[in-house]
């Protein structure tokens, strides 16, 4: 008894010192954790301002299943707090939902585990980008490594994938962690948010994937001074059929631009 005793704490505790180098450690030292944090934030305050948005999202995926005809698996990637996502709807389409983050908060945890058809998989969707800035010593290390990325998990065999507000994420986090940590400029970083954002896209299975993305954040000062317009996209998407879009009303507290209420737009194409 006593030696089984120890054999369990000393188990526990191998894990919890595995776990210091884990994806989810490396994900709250780059600021993954403390992002979707703030959105949880943002989206109390903004919640009106959002809400079309959210409804042109989930209707564009749900639209998108729709043409299916065979609807076994969905893999969701950047489920977050699941604000943009149908579930309960894509739940009763589908066989199985797979919903991808490189963190679940605590509440979704406790939605999927009501939902027997739900599976949660944590996966850095950058294809290790994030581990690997934590871990390099130098970013011209990062930067030579950067084209050896690959997808943890293939996601070939689902009838859809859908990315969900998600890739101009993959890189404006990542670099702004490299940015704090190895004092980078933003000319610098420039061909890592081309390369993170390209490499995301020809990751996703072709001719069963949607991609729903803000390109391009609007600052409107409250001043009445024109408009700022930030480009946010820089993959190359001339493959890509035509899309849909919309504005997003992203915050109107001057939070996130100071003096000025931002909005985004958004598009969303299947292909």
């Amino acid at each position: 008894m006593i030696l089984r005793f120890v054999m369990y704490f000393f188990n526990n505790l191998i894990n919890r010192l595995f776990r210091a180098d884990s994806l989810d450690v490396a994900a709250r030292r780059a600021g993954y954790v403390s992002d979707q944090m703030g959105i949880r934030s943002r989206f109390l305050r903004e919640n009106t301002n959002w809400q079309s948005h959210l409804d042109n999202t989930r209707n564009f995926i749900v639209e998108a299943a729709n043409q299916l005809t065979i609807r076994k698996s969905v893999a969701v990637l950047g489920s977050g707090w699941l604000y943009d996502v149908p579930l309960e709807q894509l739940s009763q389409m589908f066989d199985s939902v797979t919903l991808v983050d490189i963190v679940h908060p605590e509440p979704v945890r406790q939605k999927a585990s009501r939902m027997p058809n739900v599976t949660l998989l944590c996966a850095d969707l950058t294809g290790g980008a994030v581990m690997a800035a934590t871990q390099s010593e130098s970013f011209s290390q990062f930067v030579d490594w950067l084209p050896n990325a690959a997808p943890s998990v293939s996601f070939d065999n689902f009838d859809l994938v859908v990315s969900v507000n998600l890739l101009n994420q993959l890189d404006i986090i990542l670099c702004d962690y490299l940015k704090k940590r190895f004092g980078v400029s933003d000319s610098e970083l420039l061909p890592v948010r081309q390369t993170v954002q390209q490499q995301h896209i020809s990751w996703l299975p072709k001719n069963h994937s949607c991609l729903i993305t803000d390109y391009l954040q609007i600052d409107k000062p409250v001043g009445g001074e024109p408009p700022v317009e930030t480009r946010l996209l820089f993959a190359d998407l001339s493959d890509l059929p035509p899309f849909k879009e919309w504005e997003w009303v992203f915050d109107t507290s001057q939070r996130y631009s100071v003096k000025n209420n931002t909005y985004f737009k958004v598009m969303a194409v299947c292909f």
